[in-house]
């Protein structure tokens, strides 16, 4: 009883596990030592501007996987994969619970020794800015990792990444991820973000303990 009791007092956590689709960009299969280009369209859980995927291309190797993007992406003339105008964006929309705090972050390297840098932003479903960082510390030797914390305001959330630079080359990006942070104990706060299995399975576990303390007075 006490373990099961233990299980649902994590059920908020298990509930938001992987919560960003494809944050390592391995759902596209590219060569190894190879690149492509794709439309967010075609890129399992990203929308935005054209997505390019490398894969041990320069022999610089995925911090997760096998692949990773350059946020400044490749285009074609026309089509799906067009040439946009302005600088790069790509987006992720997720599910999140109201007044639940959420750590996030990535892993990220320049291309090339020019100033490259991109804006790492939360956003709420109606768009207003919960979180937001520039990033522009970069080095082309080696990734470096960045990590934020965030409360949701609503049920919809989105990641956001725009690059600040023009062009085509710039901003390696790897191991996108959102988690929830746990609750620290069994509150009343745990049952305004559980999902209804969580529910459930806590009514189940009154109702077995009920019949275990009548056991025992019998």
């Amino acid at each position: 009883m006490k373990k099961l009791l233990g299980l649902l007092c994590c059920l908020p956590l298990f509930a938001n596990a992987g919560i960003i689709t494809n944050g390592s960009f391995e759902s596209n299969d590219v060569r190894r030592g190879g690149w492509s280009y794709f439309s967010s369209n075609d890129v399992q859980g990203w929308q935005g501007h054209n997505i390019e995927i490398w894969d041990n291309l320069f022999n610089i190797n995925a911090v997760e996987g096998d692949q990773f993007i350059e946020l400044n992406a490749h285009c074609s003339g026309g089509g799906s994969r067009a040439c946009q105008l302005g600088k790069y964006s790509i987006y992720q929309d997720f599910a999140s619970n109201q007044g639940q705090q959420y750590s996030f972050g990535l892993s990220y390297r320049a291309r090339t020794n020019r100033n490259e840098s991109f804006q790492v932003s939360i956003e709420d479903s109606v768009g207003n800015t919960v979180y937001s960082q520039l990033l522009a510390d970069h080095n082309n030797n080696s990734w470096r990792q960045f990590s934020g914390t965030f409360v949701a305001n609503d049920n919809w959330s989105r990641i956001r990444l725009d690059s600040m630079i023009n062009g085509s080359l710039g901003n390696l990006i790897d191991n996108v991820y959102v988690e929830a942070i746990p609750v620290s104990s069994f509150s009343a706060a745990t049952f305004a973000v559980s999902e209804p299995a969580s529910i459930i399975l806590l009514i189940f576990a009154l109702a077995a303990l009920i019949i275990l303390r009548k056991k025992r007075a019998d």
